[in-house]
């Protein structure tokens, strides 16, 4: 049973060789799937998916930042030309 247990931890180790940090999300979001990694690894890859994905977010929140203030230019527009038109 023993024999059992370190082919079964042999076969976690082996299977992440690279370090959480280095993978891919893929790769984290697959070993959390199968069930690769341990407890503290399991949350440690949560972790770096939701770090990574919340600097995809604020990546993209800047990069759109425009869009946003073209969206309110336009409202303001809308709103002051509504006005206009109704005197």
């Amino acid at each position: 049973m023993s024999l059992e247990r370190s082919i079964g931890s042999e076969r976690k180790q082996t299977a992440m060789t690279k370090p959480l940090e280095e993978q891919s999300d893929e790769e984290l979001r697959g070993a959390l799937a199968k069930g690769e990694l341990g407890e503290k690894k399991r949350v440690v890859a949560r972790e770096i998916l939701r770090r990574r994905q919340q600097a995809k977010a604020e990546e993209l929140k800047r990069k759109y930042k425009w869009v946003g203030s073209i969206a309110a230019a336009f409202s303001l527009l809308v709103v002051v030309l509504k006005r206009f038109w109704r005197r």
